[in-house]
């Protein structure tokens, strides 16, 4: 059974339950005619918070979670397409031992069992290049997860990290260019699309800075004189 569809209906019945409990609770304490004792006022005062805080632990703090998750993708990337498997655990464990030629081949294992994730090549690339100097295989698994992503936010996760290889590891913006490009044909109009056109502006500058200047005409050759000198 799919209890997360039901998550929202089951807060708004507690709300609505511990509501009517202290309307309730409270009504039974003013008299007929009349108002509510001190004492009274007090406890329904306490009542009013306690009820601040449960309304806050059903609706404010996931609301404040969702909105930390979405702005967190902005940078990080979050889409159905990537997925968390129990397996990273044993290559994590590998890594964690300083493994990590065995962590890559954990990784490898963990492919051939979820060949549509993505997250494993991005973690290769990851360890290849942070512990074993292995740009090689770092662009290949990133080339190979940009080739896998589905979706805008993974695709702009894998882009810009090869970009980021390119650029600041192979100090090739040339290339950085070549990849964000790449990405805003495979998401077009999307808000990644316009982050990747940005930095498209900013590499073509890099890249035309560092083009060498045209070499300036050569010498013309001295034509031959139609005269001769004579003694």
């Amino acid at each position: 059974m799919d209890l997360g569809r039901w998550s929202l209906p089951i807060r708004i019945l507690i709300a609505v339950v511990v509501g009517f409990g202290m309307l309730v609770f409270i009504y039974s304490g003013v008299p007929k005619g009349g108002e509510l004792a001190p004492g009274d006022k007090f406890i329904g005062v306490l009542l009013s918070i306690f009820y601040g805080f449960v309304l806050f632990g059903l609706f404010g703090w996931p609301m404040i979670q969702h909105a930390g998750d979405r702005v967190a993708s902005l940078f990080t990337g979050r889409d159905e397409d990537v997925r968390i498997v129990p397996e990273y655990s044993v290559a994590e464990a590998r890594v964690n031992a300083g493994k990590y030629v065995e962590a890559i081949d954990e990784y490898r294992v963990v492919i051939v069992k979820y060949p549509e994730d993505m997250c494993p090549h991005l973690r290769i690339a990851d360890i290849a290049l942070k512990h074993l100097q292995d740009t090689k295989t770092a662009e290949l698994d990133l080339m190979t997860a940009l080739a896998k992503a589905s979706g805008a936010d993974s695709a702009a996760l894998a882009a810009g990290r090869l970009a980021d290889l390119y650029q600041l590891t192979l100090h090739d913006p040339g290339r950085a260019l070549e990849v964000m490009k790449q990405l805003r044909e495979k998401i077009p109009g999307t808000k990644q699309a316009k982050l990747a056109e940005e930095r498209i502006v900013i590499l073509e500058g890099i890249v035309h800075r560092a083009e060498p200047l045209p070499e300036p005409p050569g010498k013309l050759a001295a034509r031959p004189s139609r005269f001769k000198l004579t003694d």
